[in-house]
């Protein structure tokens, strides 16, 4: 599949996790009560999206072995893992969420956003990472596509399309950080 500049886009699912760079652009759709996570290292432009669905992975141990991505507590270090191997530092990711939504009202069991959000926080303060944007919650299903050359990132809701990421990738690609 191909995006605007002629990049090639690579898809990534529920439970997925995929790291690239340039001409290479990520994309998810469907994120209803899921979590996109990407992280993007500007010197690199490396970059890396993850589509969770779960916040914990204590419901299902096995599961997690065999399928990390698909758990907040268990993708999350697993995605910094991977882009350290390839070079990344941790000092120049900068972290992006997207989704989350409450897609069910009226039940609390079903507040499986809101857990995702909740999850991510800790995890996040865990392994001392920073979320720099974000795009959480409400009630609309969303969709990203992550520019991995200029780092921008824009999520879609319904009509509502707007970058959440262009402000930083300009000022990283002026070389300011």
């Amino acid at each position: 599949m191909y995006g605007a500049g002629g990049s090639q886009i690579l898809v990534v699912g529920i439970g997925e996790c995929r790291t690239a760079r340039p001409p290479m652009a990520l994309s998810t759709v469907g994120l209803g009560s899921c979590v996109a996570v990407m992280a993007w290292d500007w010197k690199l432009r490396l970059g890396g999206l993850l589509h969770v669905m779960l916040p914990d992975s204590a419901i299902d141990p096995a599961r997690a072995a065999a399928r990390p991505h698909v758990f907040v507590d268990t993708a999350v270090p697993e995605l910094l893992r991977s882009l350290i191997a390839q070079g990344c530092t941790k000092k120049r990711l900068s972290w992006c969420l997207a989704g989350g939504a409450t897609m069910m009202a009226g039940s609390a069991h079903f507040e499986t956003g809101k857990r995702n959000q909740s999850a991510l926080r800790q995890v996040f303060a865990r392994l001392g990472l920073y979320v720099e944007e974000q795009d959480l919650g409400g009630r609309e299903s969303r969709s990203v596509r992550f520019d991995l050359y200029s780092g921008e990132i824009v999520v879609r809701a319904g009509s509502r399309q707007e970058a959440i990421l262009r402000r930083a990738a300009a000022v990283r690609l002026d070389g300011q950080l």
